[in-house]
């Protein structure tokens, strides 16, 4: 029963059963009328600055410390109680307190307390709730946010479950005192940083029904949920039509069910039984082909294997070491690397336009360890950096980040996480095995003291961790004056000594001049480095600058004259403006945060259509190194392994002596850059740049092939 419980409280919470169904609800209120406070709802510390604003029950904080509660019938079997929760500010601390009909608290919750996270109260201190304490994992709070917080009641135990979208987080919170019922519901906004911003509650909800309503009815709510968000089509993780019709027509069964709250609990638990066994014939309908076929010879040859979209770090069992060459349907992206963790040598192929069929570069024949495969999303070019999800489908975007490695999609809108500064390698590997993302930016200003603040020596250091992702990675952003310009070209040359990739350049720009001069500053980076270049924070001025506009329409004239030269220029893949300026509402996008008001340069971003983001690369053939037998590999000695003074030594053995040899030197992209022919004992390699290299040695004994490290 304890289980079951749970289950149907992490239902319950995620799908919000009070806001649908009627039979047991105690109260739902969701605050659709704008104005004055609900007469269900009395304020008290202040009086006007507890109103209904945007659909939300609004909690307007200055000096003094803004609250409300709601009275209710008592509640005295076991219930669940919800609400959505949503603040302008990280460092906040309101709270949520259910109190009995003598006056006794049940629980209370805590919205950014202290280390600006949700908690539960677990004992009262000096005759209020206190021991707030985390969850597991723990829910941070980030502004302008949406939560959904819910809570069970077991009146029998004297003991609550704290769940954060219907993810348990803490289970067995006592009840802080004797309490027999749940008569009301206190919220009180007690501290907000700078004594100025707003809470909103919305969706607050007491449900108390049988446990199988309960169940279906969450039931019902997940496979609404599931349905709503599934994609019919050919490809992984979508559906056949025919599958979504049958899930659907069970969803209405259930949902007729339901709605007669007469309903016997037979008919109930019939309904959940029909519902249960449609979503998991619906899920057996989900597309997972085999995208990837590698091959165990030149020219898709020798063995194949196919390979479903998946993250295979160090697990390729009989695979590892296997591969020369590949075919990839089109829609998908694959990463191959010499070594786990995806170190070593390794590069991303894109079939975005057509299906790919590609001999692997040299060093990556029958070297790969590491692959990882996944879909991939036809992207524009505009994208957003915001916290929020009104923020992103305010302005319309095709992707955003919001400066941390933890997001989501919104809508349509892909996610892209960014490393702000350095890590472990745990989160990287978490992020290589999500398939609903295919991109990962590095630091945030490093050559700025008062962002990420890291040297080259460091960011190379923590960079070669975010390769465990499998990601299309781009470099560290740079501050757009002469500091990030050395910091950029220093790190880009470690990185390539070192053999990192490098996928795309990442920049940011906040000067105020003419599309031309904001095109030559990227065209000097895309020549210097050859890679695309990605803008991730850019406007036209800023608060921090000299040279701005001084008007509104002065700002969104030039902005969008930087949009129409960034659109038409082949490098330029993706950009996203900063939106927020507080300080200068003239550049800004919006003019109000929360809830978003748009400026006219908002407006204009809004309505900017962009183009497709990636232009499809032509790959290079790898060539054909096919590798000896272990005989001919035995009879030639190169050495050192590691080259640090120009000079590569190779011995022969005898039967070398009456045969014709060739040995040519193959970079890490499988393009030749040296031939030597004849017996030589020395060879001078000075001239090739510090790197990995392989060697094909070709005689009428056969062929071997040997790698050497440049330094």
């Amino acid at each position: 029963m304890k289980n079951l419980l749970k289950f149907i409280v992490i239902l319950f919470s995620f799908y919000g059963f009070a806001q649908t169904d009627p039979c047991g609800s105690v109260i739902n209120d969701t605050f659709d009328t704008a104005g004055a406070l609900p007469t269900e709802w009395t304020e008290y510390n202040t009086s006007g600055s507890v109103t209904v604003a945007n659909g939300k029950l609004k909690f307007e904080h200055s000096t003094t410390m803004p609250s409300a509660y709601r009275t209710l019938t008592p509640v005295t079997s076991n219930a669940a109680f919800s609400f959505d929760v949503n603040a302008s500010r990280n460092s906040v601390n309101g709270q949520v307190h259910l109190v009995s009909s003598t006056g006794k608290h049940l629980t209370s919750i805590s919205v950014g307390k202290g280390t600006a996270s949700i908690k539960i109260a677990t004992v009262m201190e000096n005759g209020v709730p206190g021991g707030f304490a985390d969850g597991t994992p723990v829910v941070t709070l980030n502004k302008d946010t949406d939560y959904s917080i819910s809570a069970q009641i077991n009146f029998t135990t004297k003991k609550v479950n704290l769940y954060n979208k219907g993810e348990l987080v803490y289970e067995g919170a006592p009840f802080l005192e004797e309490a027999e019922d749940i008569a009301k519901i206190d919220i009180q906004l007690l501290y907000m940083y700078a004594n100025n911003g707003q809470f909103y509650f919305d969706n607050i909800a007491i449900l108390n029904a049988s446990e199988n309503r309960i169940l279906l009815q969450g039931t019902v709510g997940a496979a609404e949920t599931l349905i709503s968000t599934a994609v019919v089509g050919e490809k992984y993780n979508q559906y056949s039509q025919s599958g979504v019709d049958a899930f659907q027509t069970a969803i209405t069964n259930a949902n007729i069910a339901l709605a007669n709250c007469e309903a016997t609990s037979a008919t109930l638990d019939a309904a959940l039984a029909d519902l249960q066994a449609a979503e998991v014939a619906f899920e057996a309908t989900r597309v997972n082909d085999p995208v990837l076929k590698i091959y165990s010879e030149y020219d898709f040859s020798g063995t194949e294997h196919q390979m479903y979209c998946g993250y295979y770090n160090g697990t390729l069992g009989d695979y590892d070491n296997w591969a020369v060459s590949f075919t990839l349907d089109k829609g998908y992206m694959v990463t191959f690397a010499e070594d786990v963790n995806g170190t070593g040598v390794s590069k991303v192929y894109v079939a975005q336009d057509n299906n790919l069929r590609i001999n692997l570069p040299a060093v990556l024949q029958k070297t790969a360890s590491f692959i990882r495969v996944s879909p991939w999303k036809d992207v524009l070019k505009k994208g957003m950096g915001a916290k929020g999800d009104a923020v992103v489908a305010a302005l319309n975007t095709s992707w955003h980040y919001n400066w941390g490695n933890d997001g989501e999609a919104i809508g349509d809108a892909e996610f892209v996480p960014n490393q702000w500064g350095g890590g472990s390698i745990d989160k990287p590997i978490s992020l290589g095995k999500r398939m609903d993302i295919s991109h990962h930016m590095a630091f945030n200003e490093p050559d700025n003291d008062d962002q990420s603040n890291m040297t080259t020596d460091k960011a190379i250091e923590k960079y070669e961790l975010l390769l465990a992702s499998g990601l299309r990675l781009g470099s560290p952003a740079n501050t757009d004056g002469a500091r990030g310009e050395t910091w950029r070209n220093e790190f880009m040359t470690k990185a390539e000594a070192a053999g990192l990739r490098v996928d795309y350049m990442v920049v940011h720009y906040y000067k105020k001049t003419t599309p031309a001069n904001f095109y030559n500053w990227l065209k000097k980076i895309y020549d210097k480095w050859q890679r695309p270049i990605w803008i991730k924070e850019f406007n036209y001025g800023a608060t921090w600058v000299s040279n701005k506009p001084t008007t509104n329409q002065a700002a969104s004239d030039g902005l969008e004259s930087y949009l129409n030269k960034l659109d038409e220029t082949d490098f330029i893949e993706r950009y996203a403006v900063f939106t927020w300026q507080p300080d200068s509402e003239v550049y800004s996008l919006m003019s109000v945060r929360y809830p978003v008001t748009l400026s006219i340069s908002g407006e204009m971003y809004r309505d900017h259509v962009s183009p497709v983001a990636y232009t499809q690369e032509v790959y290079e053939q790898g060539a054909n190194l096919a590798v000896g037998d272990a005989e001919v590999d035995a009879k030639v000695l190169v050495y050192p392994t590691i080259v640090d003074n120009g000079i590569l030594n190779i011995k022969y053995s005898e039967e070398f002596a009456q045969n014709n040899v060739a040995l040519t030197f193959y970079n890490t992209m499988g393009q030749q850059v040296k031939k030597v022919t004849g017996l030589k004992s020395r060879i001078n390699v000075s001239e090739l740049s510090n790197g990995l290299y392989i060697i094909k040695i070709k005689s009428d004994l056969g062929t071997s092939t040997k790698k050497i490290i440049i330094q």
